[in-house]
């Protein structure tokens, strides 16, 4: 039986991610986030610091993809990891890391990645540059109970991740738990009016006591010269009753980061 492993790696040695200073007040004290973000034309990654934690926000790009049983080329193909801020731990000899695992039954996907942080910059296994004109914009923030990252190019917002404290169970499970992934996967919205965008998600599925649900997600927000402000929104319904969990809308404010310096 064949099977696919999908190869989510990008050639090269080097990463460099100048450090990007919010304009937020009391962006200075000890409890403020700093981002680290780069792109190119091939992939954009970030990182936030966070007193004396790291972690991975954004991991996206284009990757080539075969099959292994026998090796066969299928093409090239984009990928977008870690939907949520993603903790890295810091390796035996130094710098941090993080991976990712997902895929379905006929394929296997894995993101991993790895940076050393020093001053306003953070160096790492994939080349980058320095952000530069025309460079996707990058907005974060985190407020009460939900935190949010993303980037604005052209027409479109994509890239939204983050995390957010729910007032219902979610997918399977029967418990609410403390925090959870605004989306499965990083979700994209196109801009409406030059400025305001929707994004609406589905999912079904089965719990394990074998009741159905439904979980209805809705983001949406405009864009202005400093920030993305905006709610977020997820409804689950159960059948057959029709039981309906709402958490939100949850407001949000994502402040434009913009280089150090």
């Amino acid at each position: 039986m064949a099977t696919a492993r999908r190869r989510r790696g990008i050639n090269g040695r080097w990463l460099l991610a100048v450090a990007l200073v919010a304009m937020l007040p009391g962006a200075g004290s000890a409890s403020a986030a700093a981002l680290y973000a780069g792109s190119t034309e091939k992939y954009s990654v970030a990182f936030k610091a966070e007193g004396a934690k790291r972690y991975v926000m954004q991991f996206a790009g284009r990757t080539h993809c075969y099959y292994t049983e026998p090796e066969e080329s299928v093409g090239g193909g984009g990928f977008s990891a870690f939907p949520a801020p993603k903790l890295m731990h810091e390796g035996p000899h130094g710098g941090f890391a993080a991976h990712e695992y997902g895929g379905d039954s006929y394929s296997l996907s894995i993101a991993e990645i790895r940076g050393d942080f020093s001053g306003d910059a953070v160096s790492g296994s994939a080349p980058a540059g320095s952000p530069k004109r025309g460079e996707k914009r990058v907005y974060y923030g985190k407020r009460g109970p939900i935190e949010i990252f993303l980037r604005k190019t052209g027409a479109e917002v994509g890239g939204i991740r983050g995390t957010f404290v729910p007032r219902c169970p979610l997918g399977k499970g029967r418990s609410v738990p403390a925090q959870h992934a605004l989306f499965r996967r990083p979700a994209f919205a196109k801009l409406e009016r030059g400025s305001r965008f929707l994004r609406r998600v589905a999912h079904q599925g089965r719990t394990r006591s074998g009741g159905r649900f439904e979980e209805t997600i809705a983001i949406a927000g405009r864009v202005r010269g400093d920030a993305v402000v905006g709610t977020y929104r997820r409804v689950r319904t159960s059948e057959p009753d029709g039981e309906r969990c709402v958490t939100g809308p949850l407001p949000f404010r994502a402040v434009r980061y913009l280089p150090a310096g």
